[in-house]
């Protein structure tokens, strides 16, 4: 009986206990929950303070941009710089008294600003001092409540086990969220640097701890295998399979020998003055492929080695005749011509020139292919100088520009903006710049500064330019630093001019009545044209009878400018400010009888870049820019001169490096003469 009255008594101290527990626990939920709310509503208060500060700053720089302005007119009114000059007497008595009011306010307002920012940190240093020893008494009255808690079993539905439920419960979400935090950020091995899709991530410290095997990666794997290669280097690499050469194993030399010289697929040479004891030791091998009329001939070149038994090596060296002004590769000057023409002439993409190649036994990757053009673009690279000089010594040229897709990376510093990369595409939009002589009849394109459509590009084509030239452009703002330019006289085109009129002649009767002057002025040019052929005769007739259209359509422009509503017609009257921007460009062609009044003749030359984007998608590298840009130009001057594409490049390619730096205009197309011998 007495046992059983100690144990109530002792049932009831321990539930009473857990009572005691529980409020201390509910009493600590409530503080922590007023410390938060403490702790947001001072978060709040700090950053309130913070915007003031930050409106007091801003209105301080604003008191001092005002003081300065009002300092520097004063020193300016002083110093006899300004609109109203004063005497010296004048100024002696004027400089003191506002040297001293400015003084004054200076001080004041810094000493304003300096006292409200230093309370405004007082007073927030306080409050985060009050802030962060809340949460110290908060943080270790909740550590010693956790010490305190007993460890005696209680029974079932007392509050204890919740709570020691609800703790263990937090510490497995606590421990569940810091696993999803590594694998969501990666782990500190190589199991979870990586995505493996719906697979599980497994730790690999874990498994290491408990003795299991840790799975190897897919890249570990690869690095593994990589690691186990012996090097390559040394070794021969392997190439593509050649049906024309291995066709040629089992020719027989006998028979070859008896043909005519052009006409041996094998020619065997051997050193001269052998003696009669020395043996073959070897040969070197020289392989050519040549391009015939529609079939591609090989050509093996077989350099027999001997040595006699004194030592002595005996060896001949590539006679001049069967070396290639293509270098090392295969394909000579023929082939390349071939393959050039057929892309750059007919159109033809790359993977249908590989297929063309394979239809006749040529056997080439692309990357072989794009080789050959990255070598002939460099075989050409001296004609850019001439060519250029020919075209800036004329004194009527014409220039424009035009896109260019190319992989490059985004130029910081230089302008690069989001609407310059296409969207989704890992290409940029670059420019190709156009210049186009009508007297010579010569194109060239250049790829300037990795294709940026900048001033510099055209001022650096044109800067050893030492006579009057005329310049032809639109009305970019890249060529509006020539407008002004005695050396450079920039002319306006008259087509660009009445493009933006031409839109807007179905919705507005002053946009047709415009452009029906600009047609009347192309047919009169075009009568006087066809009835003169003197450039005084054409600039004579042009005064008479484009003069007075011209005023007329300077008189039209001038009235709608006046009467037009920016908010009613805001297109047209943005085509009346760009037709009058240009017009005093226009009327150089009443200076210059063989002054043109359009454009059209550089469009024409800047098509072929536009028809070139329909058979590719972009270029692979601002240096291919500049290699297409080369190319292109060949071409573009073979097509104006009406020439054989093939027999041109195949007698510039054997001749451009025999050739003195002064003669090499002689190779461009409009001078060109094929070597006879």
């Amino acid at each position: 009986m007495r046992r059983n009255d100690y144990l109530r008594d002792m049932l009831k101290s321990e539930e009473h206990a857990q009572d005691i527990l529980v409020s201390r626990l509910d009493a600590e939920k409530r503080a922590r929950r007023v410390a938060e709310k403490k702790a947001h509503d001072a978060e709040l208060r700090v950053s309130a303070l913070l915007d003031k500060v930050q409106d007091l700053q801003s209105k301080l720089d604003e008191q001092l941009c005002k003081v300065t302005e009002l300092v520097s007119q004063t020193a300016a009114l002083f110093m006899g710089n300004g609109a109203v000059i004063l005497s010296d007497s004048l100024k002696e008595s004027l400089v003191g008294a506002v040297r001293n009011e400015f003084e004054s306010q200076k001080r004041e307002l810094v000493a304003s600003f300096n006292r409200e920012r230093q309370e405004m940190l007082d007073s927030f240093a306080l409050k985060l001092a009050a802030k962060d020893n809340e949460i110290a008494m908060l943080r270790g009255e909740r550590n010693g409540g956790n010490h305190q808690s007993p460890t005696t079993s209680s029974p079932e539905g007392s509050s204890v086990s919740q709570n020691t439920g609800k703790a263990s419960r937090i510490k497995q979400l606590e421990q569940q969220n810091a696993n999803l935090a590594t694998a969501a950020h990666g782990q500190h091995t190589e199991s979870g640097k990586f995505n493996h899709g719906d697979r599980r991530n497994e730790d690999a410290d874990t498994l290491d701890l408990n003795g299991e095997n840790v799975p190897d990666e897919k890249i570990v794997k690869l690095a593994a295998r990589i690691m186990g290669n012996r090097s390559c280097k040394g070794r021969k690499k392997p190439h593509r399979e050649q049906p024309l050469f291995s066709a040629l194993d089992g020719v027989d030399l006998e028979q070859e020998a008896m043909k005519p010289e052009d006409r041996r697929s094998v020619v065997v040479l051997r050193p001269e003055g052998l003696p009669s004891d020395a043996y073959e030791i070897g040969e070197d091998v020289t392989e050519r492929l040549i391009y015939v009329k529609g079939y591609v001939r090989p050509l093996r070149i077989v350099r027999k080695k001997y040595r006699d038994p004194r030592g002595a090596r005996y060896y001949i060296r590539l006679p001049e005749k069967y070396k290639d002004c293509m270098g090392r590769t295969k394909a000579t000057d023929s082939l390349v011509s071939e393959v050039l023409t057929r892309h750059f002439e007919d159109g033809m993409t790359i993977g249908d020139i590989e297929l063309w190649l394979k239809d006749m036994g040529v056997n080439f990757s692309h990357a072989t292919i794009v080789g050959w053009f990255e070598l002939a673009a460099g075989i050409l690279e001296p004609l850019d100088k001439p060519l250029q000089g020919e075209i800036i010594t004329d004194e009527h040229m014409h220039s424009d520009e035009s896109t260019l897709k190319t992989c490059d990376a985004r130029l910081p510093g230089k302008g690069e903006r989001e609407e310059d990369v296409e969207p989704e595409e890992h290409y940029f939009k670059r420019w190709i710049f156009c210049h186009y002589s009508p007297k010579r009849n010569l194109t060239q394109y250049i790829f300037h500064d990795r294709g940026r459509r900048t001033r510099e590009a055209e001022q650096k084509y044109l800067e050893e330019v030492t006579h009057k030239i005329y310049l032809h452009t639109d009305g970019a703002m890249i060529y509006k630093c020539y407008d002004v330019c005695e050396l450079i006289v920039r002319v306006a085109c008259l087509v660009h001019m009445r493009r933006p009129l031409y839109k807007l002649r179905h919705v507005s009767e002053d946009a047709k009545s415009l452009v029906d002057i600009i047609d009347s002025i192309f047919h009169s040019d075009k009568e006087i044209k066809k009835r003169y052929r003197d450039p005084d005769d054409i600039k004579r007739e042009r005064n008479l009878q484009l003069a007075p259209l011209l005023n007329d359509l300077k008189q039209a422009l001038d009235r709608l400018y006046n009467l037009l509503d920016p908010e009613k017609d805001p297109e047209l009257l943005k085509a009346v400010k760009y037709v009058l921007v240009e017009y005093p460009c226009v009327l150089h062609c009443l200076e210059d009888g063989l002054v043109d009044l359009s454009n059209n003749c550089c469009e024409r030359q800047i098509r072929r870049i536009a028809k070139y984007r329909n058979n590719s998608f972009f270029v692979g590298s601002p240096e291919a820019g500049v290699r297409f840009a080369r190319l292109q130009s060949v071409f573009a001057n073979i097509r104006n001169h009406k020439l054989n594409a093939v027999q041109y490049l195949c007698d510039v390619f054997r001749r451009i490096k025999k050739t003195a730096k002064e003669e090499l205009v002689n190779l461009l197309p409009h001078k060109w003469q094929p070597l006879t011998l």
